[in-house]
């Protein structure tokens, strides 16, 4: 497993390194830094994700979403910017294959379906609550926290940041990490191409 890690985190550097003009690099704290620039260690590439959007760079933006690989890649103009883990949804809660677009963007979207149930002082009565279950009487509904969310369904599927396992956990969401959740949301125009698959 460690050899099959390093082999990983080396390809990954070497592919970082050959996209990169050359002599133009300075390392500091495991960043690597170039004019405006801030590039991750391929280490970290494969803990977080990773973001490099040349400047001025257009074109159309797609974001391809692979559930068996539990990855989510993000394209402007034909060009591969960015790459993060996800966790698609779970057994009996499936992500929908298919194309797609972001129908809508709501930087702190609650989960009208999913959340907890408190009373009024916000102690939490039920903490895996789902609309439709009894609740306790004088239970107030909470919904899940789906920061950074963007809109791919009219059925209430959502990429957003959340816990990310990179396994299939989610209620059919798209979950990434904060990190890459906030640039995802902050360079994804609404009616961007999604496809899932």
């Amino acid at each position: 497993m460690k050899r099959l890690q390093y082999s990983l985190v080396s390809a990954i550097g070497l592919l970082l390194a050959s996209c990169m003009p050359a002599n133009n690099f300075v390392a500091g704290g495991g960043y690597m830094f170039r004019p405006q620039t801030l590039v991750p260690t391929a280490r970290e590439l494969v803990a977080d994700g990773y973001w490099d959007c040349p400047s001025g760079l257009t074109g159309q933006h797609v974001i391809v979403i692979d559930t068996e690989q539990q990855q989510a890649k993000y394209y402007i103009g034909g060009r591969q910017v960015g790459i993060s883990a996800i966790s698609s949804g779970k057994a009996g809660h499936g992500t929908p294959r298919g194309e797609f677009s972001i129908i809508s963007k709501d930087i702190n979207h609650k989960s009208s379906t999913y959340g907890s149930i408190v009373d009024s002082r916000g102690n939490v009565l039920v903490a895996d609550y789902t609309a439709g279950q009894p609740r306790p009487q004088g239970g107030i509904y909470k919904g899940a926290e789906m920061n950074f969310g963007m809109q791919i369904t009219r059925t209430g599927i959502w990429m957003h940041e959340g816990i990310v396992t990179s396994a299939p956990e989610s209620h059919g969401c798209i979950r990434l990490p904060r990190k890459m959740a906030k640039i995802f949301f902050e360079n994804t125009p609404v009616g961007s191409k999604v496809i899932i698959k």
